[in-house]
């Protein structure tokens, strides 16, 4: 169960204490408010300040650092001297909080009432360098309850931005991933690349900017579509206050770096349009927490780094995270998991004491949790041409395997499947027959393909896309009835991609008051792009039919804008533009519907034709 603790430490720092500190406690059935103050703890600073110049020392001539650290030409020292000062600063932050009456009573409250079983997000809210620095890891209460992470924020904060809407509907639709390489020098930047195509490919957009100049990435930062995660890998730097960030995004003599002031209108932008997550796996990246509140940006989740982050250890964390967060992990408790994996590699080479705190999540409180699978059960309906290849099937398989293997554990049902377990199995085994028939549909095995799809309907009753992919194929087999049939039932269950296909077969039959009602429950259910597409672009369609053309235009705009290679679309728009006066205008759109236009497909060629006479006619083409 999900909790949250607010912890304000107010005005003050660890030489003279916080005077103010208030606890807010959102758990169990109610919330509890303590107020008190917290004294001094020169002694952590001292050694924090320690534990920091010999990390900078000792890992300054090490392979692959995420920053080039100076050489100091102290020497002296060794990993198992960092250790140590790392384990007493542990120790001094647990005396100091033990010491305090107020935090004993916050941490006897929270154990009281909370299971370790219990998710907890505890955010540190400070503007005090010194608090967000700690390794507040070592904090005897975190270490005992496995599902709970600190989380970073500043004292002050506003709203979460509104989520933006298109045509009344909200704009996220598809995980949409910004990656951004930047100055690789002595790094292996790659392999971050690599990782989230490996973990995240299959199942969202990812687009690299690979060293690219600020102007480019502030471009692309403010795509249309949207992005979800914005990510960092290369080299990044900070003052010694942890403030005026910058990220080195490229390896040229001039314009090879960008600061948050230099994003922040694209920033903006970003989150308005559906930003929920920013990764910077680079050395230093607090300081672009405080630059964004400093900017007066409202904090979406954050993952950044404390400290100086050797290259091993920005690969590992990356590896882990994406890992448990692709397991349906929310984002806090995925960032948790990863950082206590890095702990079996600190007496590693190459892992520097202290380095699974390394990795710090930030954000504002009044930002919503984050998770993969929310944004996933938003993925379209796999059409019938791009399906999973061999590799993909195979881990899929073997992912259903295990689940059905825990399934049948934790039930205590053996190997022979009863009626009853069957139907607990059925939505588990359903999406891998499913799989199995796009597979077969793709290598031109209908038969087989239709196998599969009929058994995914059976196994699970209530599952539309088979039943949406069986219409598809027996379309393609002129099998009507079986068409007609497999497409209404993917409509009684709900799917939004049968509303679309199911209102475009109404309108070729010019039933346009029913396909109008079609649409709607198309629009009231998506989130994916494809569909809300395909139901703009019909709602413009039967608009056009109505002679309603400033209505027409609007939807097929809007489609457009969601698929901009629409061919469908285009044509349309083109027409209603002609009819409006709007011929330099139309001629644009019938470029556009020629270049996307395929002849296969008789709606297209048809389109084809009336674009190249059209185009003709103005003298566009010969």
């Amino acid at each position: 169960m999900l909790r949250v603790v607010n912890l304000d430490f107010g005005l003050g720092n660890l030489i003279e204490g916080f005077p103010y500190v208030t606890a807010r406690l959102d758990i169990q059935k109610s919330n509890r408010k303590f107020q008190s103050s917290l004294g001094p703890a020169p002694r952590v600073k001292e050694l924090y300040e320690k534990r920091k110049f010999l990390y900078e020392t000792l890992y300054s001539g090490r392979a692959e650092p995420r920053i080039e650290i100076l050489e100091s030409g102290v020497n002296n020292f060794s990993d198992a001297t960092l250790a140590d000062i790392d384990r007493g600063l542990k120790e001094n932050i647990n005396q100091w909080l033990r010491s305090s009456e107020f935090f004993n009573k916050i941490e006897k409250a929270l154990r009281t009432e909370l299971h370790p079983s219990d998710q907890i997000q505890i955010f540190i809210e400070s503007d005090n360098l010194d608090i967000l620095l700690l390794p507040w890891e070592s904090w005897h209460f975190y270490e005992d309850f496995p599902y709970c992470e600190i989380i970073g924020s500043t004292l002050e904060y506003p709203n979460a931005a509104p989520k933006a809407v298109t045509g009344g509907l909200l704009r996220i639709s598809q995980l949409r991933i910004l990656g951004v390489l930047g100055n690789s020098r002595g790094i292996n930047v790659k392999k971050d690349e690599k990782q989230l195509r490996r973990q995240l490919g299959d199942r969202c957009y990812i687009k690299f900017l690979d060293e690219p100049e600020p102007e480019e990435l502030n471009n692309k930062l403010v795509d249309e579509k949207g992005w979800q995660i914005l990510f960092f890998a290369g080299h990044s730097d900070s003052d010694d206050n942890a403030k005026n960030g910058f990220l080195h995004i490229n390896q040229k003599p001039y314009n090879n770096t960008i600061t948050i002031a230099d994003l922040k209108e694209g920033l903006k932008k970003a989150i308005d349009r559906g930003l929920q997550l920013l990764i910077f796996n680079s050395c230093k990246s607090l300081a672009l927490v405080r630059d964004l509140a400093a900017e007066g940006i409202s904090l979406p989740p954050m993952i950044v780094m404390r400290e100086p982050v050797p290259d091993k250890v920005a690969h590992e964390f990356l590896k882990f995270f994406l890992k448990y967060l692709i397991e349906g992990e929310i984002l806090f408790v995925a960032v948790r998991k990863a950082k206590d994996e890095l702990k079996r590699f600190e007496k590693s080479s190459g892992f520097p004491a202290g380095a699974s705190g390394i990795p710090m999540l930030c954000q504002h409180p009044n930002f919503e949790a984050f998770t993969v699978l929310e944004l996933e059960r938003d993925s379209p309906v796999v059409p019938a041409g791009d399906v999973l290849g061999d590799t993909a099937i195979a881990r899929l398989n073997s992912d259903i395997s295990i689940m059905r293997s825990n399934l049948m554990r934790r039930l205590g049902i053996g190997l022979a499947t009863t009626a009853s377990s069957y139907m607990l199995i059925g939505p588990i085994l359903a999406p891998v027959a499913n799989q199995l028939g796009i597979r077969n549909h793709r290598l031109n095995k209908p038969l087989i393909a239709k196998s599969y799809y009929s058994l995914a309907t059976l196994i699970n009753l209530n599952y539309a896309q088979p039943y949406y992919n069986l219409s598809i194929l027996c379309d393609q087999l002129n099998e009507d009835e079986c068409a007609s049939n497999a497409m209404q039932n993917a409509v009684w269950r709900g799917l939004p991609d049968a509303y679309a296909q199911r209102s475009r077969s109404l309108l070729l039959d010019n039933k346009h008051e029913e396909a109008l009602k079609a649409i709607a429950l198309c629009l009231a259910n998506t989130q994916h792009d494809g569909v809300k597409a395909a139901c703009f672009k019909n709602r413009g369609w039967a608009r056009f039919k109505q002679k309603q053309y400033d209505a027409a235009e609007a939807d097929l705009r809007i489609a457009i804008g969601f698929r901009g290679d629409s061919p469908e679309a285009q044509c349309l728009l083109a027409q209603v533009l002609e009819i409006k006066g709007k011929p330099q205008a139309a001629l644009e759109a019938w470029n556009q519907a020629l270049k996307y236009s395929d002849y296969r497909v008789p709606k297209q060629d048809e389109c084809i034709q009336i674009a190249q006479q059209r185009l003709q006619a103005k003298g566009n083409i010969k």
